[in-house]
């Protein structure tokens, strides 16, 4: 939409192919329906957010940025606010306000929006784009037309691939992208689920569903090794782990476990206190008169949920008394809290993740245009992409950004033939 936008708004005529009937169907479910739209970071600092792989966006940052995109939303009347972390929402927390009012603009720049049109081929002659073929379904999904390459047929010296990755597929994103640029000869990394829940046998502890814990660290081991480190807040659901920091981690785990790692992670439910401090705790607990069972302790230190694990964990009966718990029992317990350990076996599919990482090979991008290297007139962008970032607004802006940056390449390229 961005791209699209950006070109008919220098002057070229542009024509958008919507798979779905409505456009900006991955906007409207965004950011748990509230549109995480970008955040406050400098570029630096929010370019490190996409890891090794931020660097193909810095040209795109100098020329289409945060408030660039919050100057474009205020022009038309979208208000936007601040909140936790640098995260920038619409005032309404309303991901639909968002879309309907790209979708405004887009409309206003003269675009004409074909819905329900899946492009089935691209068109190339002599190292060029010339055009897509495309089918036609109805508000059914039914298919109007046949043919493996569609029969509908769009003439176009330019084409903007946009077609997002694979999660969300309920969106319009199944994928097809990544077939359209491997036909003209792109590598694409293998896609895979990012920012999605982690399975894990044993989780949820006893059949505890959807208990959330709130300020508590979680470290990624893989082989044995730590990779990364996460403070926040975890949900225990069906499938396993889920949550903020379980999110952030699945970039690295996702991608570990497809390499055949053997990859855990540990649950510290007391971090701000270390070893020393803990124990110390735990022996004060001991000896308060008002404490006198184990089950009293545990009330004291965990919600009600975890209270059976700990009981299985250490072995030790609610009713004992505290002064004849032991000091092993007392240890098994305070290494339980500090390292509840999973042994992660999968991740979810395509459906649960926020984004995809993987994607067109950006060694065969222009980051200047969005243009491959490959094909002239053809521009790849957003998720499509082998560029990936965390939770916090990144991927919505890198996806807003290399959208306007290859409209308005595309425009330029047009008008200068």
């Amino acid at each position: 939409m961005l791209a699209a936008g950006r070109a008919a708004s220098l002057g070229a005529d542009v024509v958008l192919l919507e798979r779905m009937r409505q456009v900006g169907r991955k906007i409207r479910i965004s950011g748990k329906g509230r549109c995480n739209l970008t955040n406050t970071l400098a570029a630096g600092e929010f370019i490190k957010h996409f890891g090794k792989g931020g660097r193909f966006l810095r040209q795109s940052f100098a020329r289409f940025f945060s408030e660039d995109l919050l100057e474009l939303l205020h022009s038309e009347n979208l208000p936007t606010k601040v909140e936790r972390g640098g995260r920038i929402f619409p005032q309404s927390d309303s991901a639909v306000d968002v879309a309907k009012t790209i979708e405004r603009w887009v409309e206003n720049q003269g675009v004409e929006i074909i819905r329900g049109a899946r492009v089935r081929g691209l068109d190339v002659a002599d190292g060029r784009i010339t055009g897509v073929h495309y089918d036609l379904f109805d508000e059914d999904g039914v298919k109007g037309s046949g043919g493996n390459r569609g029969t509908h047929q769009v003439s176009a010296a330019v084409v903007m691939l946009a077609t997002g990755g694979k999660s969300y597929n309920s969106t319009g994103s199944s994928g097809d992208g990544y077939d359209l640029a491997r036909t003209l000869g792109h590598k694409v990394i293998k896609p895979r689920p990012s920012l999605v829940p982690l399975c894990a046998p044993g989780a949820p502890p006893g059949g505890v569903r959807r208990l959330a814990l709130r300020n508590i660290e979680a470290t990624l081991w893989a082989d044995g090794k730590l990779v990364a480190r996460e403070f926040g807040d975890l949900t225990f659901i069906e499938i396993g782990l889920s949550g903020p920091i379980i999110l952030e981690l699945s970039r690295i785990a996702v991608a570990a476990i497809d390499e055949g790692k053997k990859m855990e992670l540990a649950i510290d439910l007391k971090p701000a206190l270390d070893h020393k401090k803990l124990d110390a705790r735990l022996l004060r607990d001991l000896d308060n008169k008002d404490i006198k069972t184990w089950r009293d302790l545990l009330d004291g230190l965990l919600p009600q949920n975890l209270i059976p694990v700990a009981l299985d964990v250490c072995g030790v009966p609610e009713d004992t008394h505290c002064h004849q718990i032991t000091a092993l029992q007392r240890k098994s317990l305070l290494k339980w809290l500090k390292d509840y350990r999973f042994q992660l076996s999968g991740y979810g599919a395509f459906k649960e993740a926020i984004v995809t990482a993987g994607g067109v090979d950006t060694s065969e991008v222009n980051p200047k245009t969005m243009e491959s290297k490959l094909v002239s007139g053809l521009h790849i962008m957003g998720e499509l992409l082998n560029v990936d970032a965390d939770t916090g607004g990144f991927n919505m802006m890198g996806a807003f950004s290399t959208g306007w940056v290859a409209g308005e390449a595309a425009a330029r390229q047009l008008l200068q033939d």
